[in-house]
């Protein structure tokens, strides 16, 4: 029954990882399934290989777990994870050099999903989801890693800055100019959609 009166629903990330890292079974457990799943969906806009990324993050949990007495500590746990799996799917990409090739560290994110299915019957909304799609595409990879983190993970800009290793600042640049541009491209999309329609 160990850890049992020390794990709590009011523990913030700083004392649930301090409990994980003296060896809580439960605090290890919270830990795994509070953040697996936002993993994985992270994992999985970098590398199309779903069992790759599921791997990766089996081997993560593992490591982490074995050596969790000499991890340092964290008041983000979510920020800890992201920052290791991403470096861990950077490592399993450059150790398939006969099958992947990057030219530099920064993987081709991609916001929409390959096995996601529009059942979206709503002509408007299948337009609509169309646009954003090509507005999306028209981002670099790591503006659009930056407008998931923000908008969809809802991270925040310090903690955007730490897993993009950037400053604060450049950080914050990359989303105003990320938003803008995408703001262009889907007006650009709005303007050929009309065009087509009533010409």
């Amino acid at each position: 029954m160990s850890g049992t009166n020390v794990i709590n629903s009011n523990m913030n990330d700083y004392e649930l990882w301090e409990s994980f890292r003296c060896g809580d079974e439960k605090a290890f457990s919270i830990v795994f399934n509070e953040h697996v799943q936002q993993l994985f969906k992270y994992g999985v806009k970098f590398i199309s290989d779903e069992e790759m990324v599921k791997d990766s993050i089996q081997e993560l949990f593992i490591k982490l777990y074995h050596n969790r007495q000499n991890l340092g500590s964290t008041d983000n746990i979510r920020l800890y994870l992201f920052r290791a799996l991403k470096n861990k799917l950077i490592d399993a990409i450059y150790s398939r050099k006969d099958t992947v090739s990057l030219s530099s560290t920064i993987l081709p994110f991609e916001i929409a999903n390959p096995e996601e299915e529009d059942l979206e019957d709503d002509w408007e909304m299948i337009v609509r989801k169309s646009r954003v799609n090509k507005g999306i595409q028209a981002l670099t990879p790591r503006q659009r890693e930056a407008i998931y983190l923000r908008y969809t993970l809802d991270m925040s800009l310090e903690e955007i800055s730490q897993l993009l290793e950037m400053n604060y600042q450049s950080a914050r640049n990359l989303i105003h100019r990320s938003v803008e541009k995408l703001r262009k491209e889907l007006l650009l999309e709005l303007i050929v959609l009309m065009l087509l329609v009533f010409r």
